[in-house]
């Protein structure tokens, strides 16, 4: 018995100081939780390897240019140039400490293999301290103190304010930064406070000034930029943390970041309000299009939100009160009908036509009832008009019929005054995107959706077909190889998804662009293919939950390289 303990005291004596010193060489308790940011390079040797691997499958010119100037920009961004007694194989910190007084007072937590090389290599501005294979350095010697104090102590450091999810992301990233956003509010609450007020006097400098047309009422307009700047002031007031993590390998780069507030203050019951989905439907729009769009979460306040701006667009003339009164009647209805998600996709169609086509599904119920009021707004909407511009809006119900399915065709046609337009800039525009018709907007709905196909060569006879298409059908794009690898890249249920083909987008703008002038397009699909421009997606997602945002932008490979040789024809371009 008395030999076991006799082991036992052994150990824990021998355990101790390992357990000390562990403490004292971990660098994130260097960095106290004064500090409003902070940022971490995780093992720069490795990173740069990462970053030159990727690079190398894009082009290996840029690569090796670029390889080159990374090792330089690091040293430059720690202030040792050279890099002289750096152990670039282990990560490397550095906290930002901010106050209304003084300039940002930076402390650098940087491993090294020299100690002498590393403090040598310092200009004379900076104070330093090395512990173990650490060296401590700041241009503000209180730092350097507070650091080395830390360090030899077993308080923790900014880490202990983070939540698990916070640090998990932290650590995961290839560079990473923390921002202790509640520590910015109490520093920067009199700047806060004073843009509150700056916002509504610009507001209503801004309406005050504004040249409004006959028919026009810009006061809605007013009412939606101060709503959206006040809402953005609001999540910094409320917010408790921001984490963002940039992960590179040889597949792609990805970004993910968290965006964390205070319990149930305004901006997290707002997260709660709205929930995010899985978005089952996008799988099922019509394959090869150039982005494909997902939105989720209060659905039916947004909608009407967006129906009750229109109403206000109404001036107060007399011929136009009738109109507005009966506009907002009809959004009133709409208020008790459910709504679910929303669904967007987009083409590059004819030139001749309109080069602009859009698909989109609205989640609605009954959805017999949102035809019925979507016909007596469009009767109204002839009312409308816009600074320079007036509207013709010639509405046919059931004007197709696709299978058993009857289709309502809007046609809009807007005129621009000359005088606002006299070099028919706009009006060249609007007939290139849409056509010289106007805006075509065919529309049906089957039960429980709203379906829109909106362009002169758009095809609710294609749409509804990928719609009821087989689930293993290859005009789907769940059965689209680049939409597949996006959509893994993004989160399982979010409040917004996009999946963006920029690189393809890019080329048939040029091309468009080339066609209206005459001139010869400079992708044709043979050198496209020559090159190894395919498709291939951004991916961002944005999804809430309580006290809590998070986003994922993924960018792949194949999305760079493509990009970069759009960007290679069009540099040797006249």
């Amino acid at each position: 018995m008395f030999a076991n303990w006799k082991t036992f005291l052994t150990s824990v004596l021998l355990f101790f100081p390992i357990a000390f010193a562990s403490a004292a060489t971990n660098p994130e308790s260097a960095i106290s939780s004064e500090a409003g940011i902070v940022i971490r390079l995780k093992q720069p040797k490795l990173t740069q390897q990462n970053i030159t691997g990727l690079l190398n499958q894009v082009d290996e010119t840029v690569s090796g240019v670029l390889s080159g100037n990374l090792r330089t920009f690091l040293g430059r961004s720690i202030s040792n140039p050279a890099l002289a007694g750096i152990d670039t194989s282990r990560d490397m910190y550095v906290g930002v400490f901010l106050s209304q007084a003084n300039q940002p007072g930076l402390l650098y937590v940087i491993p090294v293999s020299e100690q002498k090389a590393a403090q040598e290599a310092l200009g004379e501005g900076y104070h330093s301290a090395v512990l173990e294979d650490w060296i401590v350095y700041s241009e503000d010697q209180k730092l350097v103190d507070q650091a080395t104090s830390l360090l030899k102590s077993r308080e923790k450091g900014f880490s202990s304010q983070m939540s698990a999810r916070s640090r998990d992301l932290f650590a995961k990233g290839d560079l990473s930064i923390y921002v202790n956003s509640k520590k910015l509010v109490e520093i920067y609450q009199p700047q806060l406070v004073l843009a509150g007020q700056k916002v509504d006097q610009t507001l209503k400098q801004l309406s005050a000034t504004v040249n409004t047309a006959p028919g026009v009422n810009v006061k809605p307009m007013m009412a939606m930029y101060s709503a959206l700047a006040k809402g953005a002031l609001q999540a910094v007031q409320d917010s408790q943390s921001y984490t963002t993590a940039v992960k590179v390998n040889p597949s792609g780069l990805g970004v993910e970041s968290l965006f964390e507030v205070k319990e149930n203050s305004v901006t997290d019951l707002l997260f709660q309000a709205n929930q995010p989905q899985e978005f089952a439907q996008l799988g099922k729009f019509p394959a090869d299009q150039l982005t494909y769009f997902a939105g989720a979460g209060n659905t039916d306040a947004l909608i009407t939100w967006g129906m009750s701006f229109t109403a206000q667009m109404f001036d107060e003339t007399e011929q136009n009160a009738e109109a507005k009164a009966q506009f907002e009647s009809i959004v009133k209805e709409i208020r008790n009908l459910k709504f679910g998600s929303y669904y967007f996709s987009f083409e590059l169609g004819k030139l001749s036509e309109g080069v602009l086509n859009a698909y989109t599904i609205s989640e609605v119920s009954p959805s017999a009832e949102m035809r019925k009021y979507t016909r007596q707004m469009m009767s109204l909407m002839k009312n409308l008009s816009l600074p320079g511009m007036q509207q013709h809006v010639t509405m046919t119900p059931d004007a197709e019929k696709v299978g058993n399915v009857t289709v309502d065709l809007t046609v809009i046609k807007q005129e621009i005054d000359p005088k606002s337009d006299p070099l028919q800039i706009q009006k060249r525009m609007l007939e290139v995107l849409y056509g010289p018709m106007g805006i075509t907007n065919r529309m049906a709905y089957p039960e429980g959706k709203v379906l829109q196909a909106m362009g002169a060569t758009a095809s609710m006879k294609k749409f509804l077909e990928a719609l009821n298409a087989p689930a293993d059908s290859k005009q789907i794009a769940q059965n689209q190889s680049a939409f597949k690898a996006a959509r893994e890249q993004g989160q399982r249920k979010a409040n917004i998804l996009a999946l963006v083909d920029v690189p393809t987008t890019v080329l048939k703008i040029y091309n468009i662009l080339a066609e209206s002038q005459q001139k010869e397009t400079p992708f044709s699909s043979e050198l496209a293919k020559k090159l190894g421009i395919s498709a291939s997606y951004l991916t961002f997602s944005l999804s809430t939950d309580k006290q809590s945002l998070t986003t994922k932008t993924y960018v792949p490979v194949q999305n760079l390289k493509s990009g970069f040789k759009v960007f290679s024809v069009l540099s040797t371009q006249k």
